[in-house]
């Protein structure tokens, strides 16, 4: 005899018999490989790092891992903060030598190398003008501050002594920055930080410092550059195992009589 309310119960106790059989193993799982991004304004600017990991808690550890190794780096090369290894050498290096952190020695060697190859196109003692500048409050040097700083604006005034361990300057008022090259550094730092740590797709992006690792999915990566003169994107490049550097005078300028002052020189 046929009993509907029977029948009922025995399709209910079968799926729930069989949904049974179908969570248990998801179980054993709970976390699932993912993209994981995490950011922070560090440097001046805006920092990510997206990456593919097997768990949330790896994934995003590793994430904030890379962006303390470039706060890490912020302390140190940072021109804003009193107390940076940098801005002890602003302070002193005109009047004596400074001893210099290998790491530090290696990256103003790098850049004085590059002043070099360009025939002094980018000079980090660019800062000994630069420094009068604040886009922020839409301040810039008068003719006379400009006059008294542009002859120590010379890369050739840095002098380092591999041997001693130290930086000096020759010429009094010298002041360095690393803006230009800092960020991209901080940015290798944070990508070499996760290959060790057996990260195969990743992203690290710090202003318009960008390296990928890997594919996103199974395309290359697609960075956005950014219209300079209207809101959104006016282009995209597809990336892989690369790094790119983009800078504009959209971003850190003020506007003073008609003219617009920026941080390209």
């Amino acid at each position: 005899m046929f009993c509907p309310q029977m029948t009922s119960r025995i399709i209910h106790a079968m799926l729930t018999r069989f949904i049974t059989i179908l969570i248990l193993p998801l179980l054993a799982f709970p976390v699932l490989a993912d993209w994981y991004r995490e950011e922070a304004a560090i440097m001046g600017t805006a920092v990510a790092v997206e990456l593919w990991a097997g768990d949330e808690a790896r994934g995003r550890a590793l994430a904030r891992s890379a962006l303390d190794e470039i706060r890490r780096i912020d302390r140190l090369m940072s021109t804003y903060r009193q107390d940076s290894e940098l801005s002890g050498i602003n302070a002193r290096a005109a009047a004596q030598a400074v001893a210099v952190s290998d790491e530090l020695r290696s990256l103003i060697g790098q850049a004085l190398a590059y002043s070099v190859t360009t025939g002094g196109a980018f000079d980090i003692t660019y800062a000994s003008a630069g420094q009068h500048y604040d886009y922020r409050a839409g301040r810039k040097p008068d003719a006379d501050q400009l006059a008294d700083s542009l002859p120590a604006s010379d890369y050739r005034h840095v002098v380092l002594d591999e041997d001693g361990g130290t930086v000096r300057f020759l010429h009094p008022g010298v002041r360095i920055d690393l803006g230009g090259i800092a960020k991209g550094y901080a940015v290798d730092r944070a990508i070499a930080l996760l290959v060790e740590a057996g990260i195969a797709n990743a992203l690290v992006s710090a202003g318009g410092d960008t390296r990928v690792i890997g594919r996103r999915w199974d395309k290359p990566w697609q960075i956005g550059i950014r219209a300079p003169r209207k809101e959104g994107i006016f282009s995209r490049i597809p990336l892989e195992d690369a790094a790119i550097s983009t800078s504009g005078d959209y971003e850190r300028y003020f506007e003073q009589d008609g003219i617009r002052y920026h941080h390209i020189l």
